[in-house]
């Protein structure tokens, strides 16, 4: 298939981009999850979730990195709950814990 004049390959993986690209694709991904998260255990729901990874691969399309759509998506729902993950993990470190409020007493 050609876009542009040129060839673009229609069966290209997540794995085969550079490196520089899937680090941002990532970091786009989980700053707008992150951001759109009420609470910070909890999933989005689809209707956000899917809005989410619209967006992102808007920004993909823009910078011209080519990559199917679904290629993206596959990555992006395997990595939920990392962003998840990390997500509570900085909310606990922002708050104090239990053990340094024991130790004041």
């Amino acid at each position: 298939m050609y876009e542009n004049g040129r060839l673009i390959q229609t069966n290209k993986k997540f794995s085969a981009l550079k490196q520089k690209q899937k680090e941002w694709i990532t970091n786009e991904l989980r700053q707008r999850y992150i951001s759109a998260i009420n609470y910070p255990y909890n999933k989005l729901r689809p209707k956000k979730r899917d809005q989410i990874l619209d967006e992102v691969y808007d920004l993909i399309e823009r910078k011209e990195i080519w990559i199917p759509y679904d290629e993206v998506g596959k990555y992006y729902f395997s990595k939920i709950p990392s962003f998840i993950r990390k997500n509570k993990k900085m909310m606990e470190e922002e708050t104090p814990g239990a053990s340094q409020d024991e130790e004041n007493l």
